[in-house]
Order: structure tokens, then C-alpha cells, then sequence
């Protein structure tokens, strides 16, 4: 009885672990994903003339 309790307990502490690790991933995936979405945003803003753009550069 008492070791099958400690095999429990060793497998509850495995699932729990491997759910966390799951928990981190999808973490960083939305945050990965909220910064390819402000980085669009940024890119897609329009941008005011003479504000020093790359692409406009008078000689």
C-alpha cells in the first residue's frame, strides 16, 4: 500500500511538472505572438512626413 502511494505521488509530481512545462510553452508562444502584433501595428502606423523615416531621404 505504501508503495504504490509513493508511485502515485511520483506520478502526480511528473504531471504536474510536465502541465507547468506545457503552461511555460503557451506562455511564451502568446507572448511571442503579442509582439509580432505590436511590431505590425508599429509597422503598418502610417508615418507622419518629415518625421525622419528611413525611406525618405532628400539629397
Amino acid at each position: 500500500m505504501e508503495v504504490s502511494g509513493v508511485k502515485q505521488q511520483m506520478a502526480f509530481a511528473g504531471l504536474r511538472s510536465a502541465q507547468s512545462a506545457q503552461l511555460n510553452v503557451l506562455q511564451a508562444v502568446s507572448a511571442g505572438l503579442e509582439n509580432v502584433k505590436a511590431i505590425q501595428s508599429v509597422a503598418s502606423a502610417p508615418v507622419p512626413p518629415g518625421s525622419g523615416k528611413l525611406l525618405d531621404i532628400k539629397v
